[in-house]
């Protein structure tokens, strides 16, 4: 009698996950973190695969909440000039894989950069792949040779074709999302796999997304860091010089930012603007809502990333993070921070709990 209960109480709770998921497909993968600057964007002070990452941090992952991790990974490292894999390169990632799968987390593949792509401005910027046929098929080669590689994984690991894509057109993006499908599906027939957004995965592009009509393991992602001057301030990338810049409140009004930034920065247009849950979040997310209710419905679609700058102060950091949080969980879509212990914490430097990490798992 008292397993027949149980059963009967397990069942009940799978039926209501199931149907809190709103207009898109039951999630699987509903909390996680990228694990930022390990495998990809690398210097001198963040070397490749260092050790600072190991099981400890994801057996920690695991306590929190978490049910999956996102590696973003430089494939320009990982493959050598003949199209081979350097297996040297790709051993952190397997052992990262074994450290998932015995603390019972999912795990995405991100391809972060590839030959062709960078969603990076200025002298970095790259986006050949889209419209050079050489590049398309370096591309469609590297993944048939992952799906090869990992083909004996479960369903626990899945791929993201690339990271915040800057086509010049959004057919050119759909164009090359076709071809990896097609270069990973005879390898790996039912691996789930997510499609891109165009224009660095931002949700104004998601109503031209083509996906294929026949495959239902494939879904999309999306990322979210609206408006920038709250989420980056103080950062140099996307401020520069605004080192000095008064902090900006979420919610709140933007402080005046005459003499703080450099004449022309794109910080001086928020000067007095009044910061919102309802206009710059609830309002954003509408339209991708209102896909996943219409065009998209039945597709799993993940918040691939999102985040705060450390400098932003703490209330503010947790209200904006719980807000996005709470935006996802009523659309139906899954969410995956960023980042991990880098300067989008969720974990300090210390070992401590960061802001962020407050924002996701307390209302």
């Amino acid at each position: 009698m008292r397993r027949s209960l149980l059963q009967c109480i397990r069942a009940l709770v799978t039926v209501c996950l199931l149907s809190a998921a709103v207009g898109a497909g039951a999630a699987t993968f509903k909390r996680g973190v990228n694990i930022d600057n390990w495998l990809s964007q690398n210097d001198p002070s963040k070397p490749y695969g260092a050790p600072w990452f190991t099981e400890q941090d994801v057996a920690w992952i695991a306590h929190q909440g978490f049910d999956h991790i996102r590696f973003p990974i430089d494939m320009r490292i990982w493959f050598r000039p003949d199209g081979s894999l350097d297996e040297s390169k790709v051993a952190p990632f397997d052992r990262a894989l074994s450290w998932v799968r015995k603390y019972k987390l999912g795990a995405i593949l991100d391809a972060h950069f590839i030959y062709g792509a960078n969603f990076n401005t200025g002298k970095d910027s790259d986006l050949r792949v889209f419209t050079d046929p050489v590049l398309m098929r370096k591309a469609e080669a590297m993944w048939r040779t992952i799906a090869r590689r990992y083909a004996g994984q479960g369903d626990y690991l899945r791929f993201e074709l690339i990271n915040e894509p800057k086509a010049e057109t959004n057919a050119e993006l759909n164009v090359y999302s076709m071809k990896m499908l097609a270069a990973i599906r005879p390898v790996s027939p039912t691996r789930f796999v997510y499609f891109p957004v165009n224009k660095w995965n931002t949700i104004p592009n998601l109503p031209d997304v083509e996906l294929p009509a026949n495959d239902p393991n494939v879904g999309i992602t999306i990322h979210f860091y609206e408006p920038m001057i709250f989420t980056h301030q103080r950062a140099p990338w996307a401020f520069p010089g605004g080192a000095r810049m008064p902090a900006v409140p979420f919610p709140g009004r933007v402080p005046d930012m005459q003499g703080f930034v450099p004449p022309g920065s794109a910080a001086l247009q928020h000067s007095g603007e009044e910061l919102t849950v309802a206009k710059d979040i609830s309002e954003r997310f509408a339209t991708a809502a209102r896909w996943s209710q219409g065009p998209g419905k039945g597709r799993e679609v993940l918040l691939g990333e999102f985040g705060v700058y450390y400098r932003a102060d703490p209330q503010s950091t947790i209200n904006w993070v719980r807000a996005v949080r709470q935006e996802c969980e009523r659309d139906g879509f899954g969410w995956c921070v960023w980042g991990y212990r880098s300067v989008f914490p969720v974990r300090l430097k210390d070992g401590s709990p960061a802001p962020m990490l407050k924002g996701l798992f307390q209302d």
